[in-house]
């Protein structure tokens, strides 16, 4: 598999987890993943995409938890993640941010003590709280 074909697996199977949420990635998305203007759907954007605002790379590393979940059956994602997790770029940085633990993200505490903090106080950015 070469780099370009695992980054258009993983970018197929994070848009697909996008969708089952709520949208698919708008080209701009996908573009950003995997490093040049590699999609143009010419689809008609008139807003930007619920994707695109805020963290990006923590977003894209959500929906590949869930893209995980989904292709747990294909091999080849895996391989793909193996292939490009220790580049320095977009889709590298999401690759091993979602190998970590997401109540890791949140930006509070440190270890179980950070869980037990999010949870108490109930942090409205920590998806663990």
């Amino acid at each position: 598999m070469t780099p370009d074909e695992a980054r258009r697996l993983i970018i197929e199977g994070i848009n697909r987890a996008a969708y089952h949420e709520t949208d698919s990635l708008h080209d701009a998305d996908k573009n950003r993943l995997f490093g040049s203007k590699h999609y143009k759907s010419g689809r008609l954007i008139v807003r930007p995409g619920p994707w695109a605002e805020g963290d990006f790379e923590e977003k894209m590393s959500t929906l590949l938890r869930w893209a995980n979940i989904l292709n747990r059956s294909v091999p080849a994602f895996k391989e793909a993640q193996t292939l490009l997790e220790d580049e320095n770029s977009v889709i590298g940085h999401v690759i091993r941010r979602s190998k970590r633990p997401e109540w890791l993200s949140c930006g509070h505490g440190d270890g179980l003590l950070k869980l037990a903090i999010c949870r108490v106080l109930t942090v409205p950015t920590c998806r663990a709280a």
